[in-house]
């Protein structure tokens, strides 16, 4: 059976940062389901909430003694806002105690490795003593920048779990295999031993013999062929661009040219390779009396809603090739005002983070911001509309019923569509999509947002795994 390493994970936080450790859990759970499944990695986190009754000591001392020894844990994880916690007879509050722990048994032992959050975002504080623990959580926050460590900030628990989960993927991602750890353990252990010869073996006759039983093995027993790496390999490769392939009104075709003209037109030559393609490239014809058909499209990092000017096709020994024109369709000066404002405690920057992690990850927006953005966004001058409802990957992966190498180019352009439609990002600067393994498809993306006036642009990096399965 193949070998699991469990690694475990010790949380440590007040009571008024709840909702981030239920997505300690979740994003755990997510993690145990993807990256460290393929890693043959258990995640396990330890809390307070883990404890069970007991009497004697001080309630913290009890939880030291339940939780052991610091130094058995691989990664300690702390959280703050406005409280400090409960002081304890050795330190201002359990969470600081732990931490101390923490720390000591870092600089003794060499781990846990420490993080620490703390969520930045206005609270109205009333009471004297709500006002003490802010004031205590900001001289802790203040000793902590000035000792060896970096924190990390966040405004909304949704940032804080996305935030989370892209550092323990990338924590995951240096660390050794468990399956590669124990092949290098067994060969460590497995030394050639020193032949030690019976009586028979060391005698002419017993040597020969043992020619003639090593001979006729050899003649009897076929040699294995090895196993081609393309039948056991479960996995597939990576992608970072589209490579010929373009998307005309949602079917994916390769092309053998695409050039943009001085007037912002596109010309695209392809040629079909079945008869069914001819009929999805005839079908593109405006028609008559210059009814201008609109379609989608997708090519490498544009994408866009656009016109077809003409269809022109021509046969050569039996090949049909078609040159295709495209005329970009002028967006509605208002059609992207509401991603372009702030809600709540996001900002619009924020918010389409927010959406890009929905369509690329398929992760659920938070319920307020699903209540007050719409699903369905206007794009064209024929109110042609993009609906993202969930994870676009899964769908596709889904209908093309196709193998994963064919399939990542046609995602890639999928998502550049998807992206640039409800124009969450002006610049699509990175998007690395594979190896696909077991329906799991990891995703790399660095988008850059519109540039507002006299400020830097922002922008969106995202890093997580998609799973396939409808």
């Amino acid at each position: 059976m193949p070998q699991v390493e469990k690694l475990k994970i010790f949380l440590a936080s007040p009571s008024d940062v709840a909702i981030e450790r239920r997505h300690v859990e979740k994003v755990r759970e997510e993690i145990n389901r993807t990256v460290a499944a393929d890693k043959g990695i258990v995640l396990d986190v330890v809390s307070s909430a883990n404890a069970f009754p007991s009497y004697g000591k001080d309630g913290q001392a009890i939880l030291n003694e339940q939780i052991g020894n610091m130094q058995e844990y691989d990664l300690f994880i702390g959280i703050m806002w406005n409280r400090i916690g409960t002081p304890t007879p050795r330190a201002k509050s359990g969470t600081v105690e732990e931490f101390g722990r923490a720390v000591r048994a870092l600089m003794r032992k060499g781990k846990p490795q420490v993080w620490f959050y703390f969520r930045e975002a206005p609270v109205y504080l009333t009471t004297k003593e709500d006002l003490r623990q802010r004031e205590e959580t900001l001289k802790f926050k203040a000793k902590f920048r000035q000792g060896k460590g970096l924190f990390w900030e966040y405004k909304t628990p949704a940032n804080f779990r996305d935030q989370l989960r892209e550092h323990l993927t990338l924590w995951l991602n240096q660390h050794p295999n468990a399956a590669s750890q124990s092949g290098t353990a067994a060969k460590k252990q497995t030394r050639k031993k020193p032949d030690v010869k019976t009586k028979s073996e060391s005698s002419p006759v017993g040597s020969e013999r043992k020619k003639i039983t090593s001979a006729t093995k050899t003649s009897q027993t076929p040699r294995k062929t090895p196993a081609s790496k393309s039948s056991t390999s479960r996995s597939t490769g990576t992608v970072k661009n589209s490579g010929d392939w373009v998307m005309l009104n949602d079917k994916f075709f390769q092309t053998k040219s695409s050039a943009t003209q001085p007037d912002q037109s596109i010309i695209i030559q392809l040629s079909p390779k079945n008869m069914e393609q001819v009929a999805e490239l005839k079908s593109l014809h405006p028609g008559e009396f210059h009814n201008k058909k609109q379609i989608t499209y997708a090519d490498q990092h544009d994408a866009g809603i656009m016109e077809v000017s003409s269809v022109l096709s021509e046969s050569l020994a039996g090949k049909t090739s078609f040159n295709i024109t495209l005329k970009p369709i002028q967006r509605s000066q208002d059609s992207s005002f509401i991603f372009q404002t702030n809600f709540n405690n996001y900002s619009a920057d924020e918010i389409a983070k927010l959406r890009v992690r929905l369509i690329l990850l398929g992760e659920a927006l938070p319920k307020d911001i699903e209540r007050f953005f719409p699903i369905t966004q206007i794009t064209g001058s024929d109110n042609h509309t993009v609906e993202v409802k969930k994870e676009i990957f899964p769908e596709l992966w889904a209908k093309l019923q196709t193998q994963p190498r064919l399939f990542l180019p046609k995602a890639w352009l999928w998502a550049v569509y998807y992206l640039k439609l409800n124009q969450l990002v002006e610049d699509v600067l990175e998007l690395e999509l594979g190896p696909i393994k077991n329906k799991v498809m990891p995703v790399r993306f660095r988008g850059k947002r519109r540039v507002y006036p006299n400020q830097e642009p922002y922008i969106i990096e995202v890093l997580g795994n998609c799973i396939l399965s409808a």
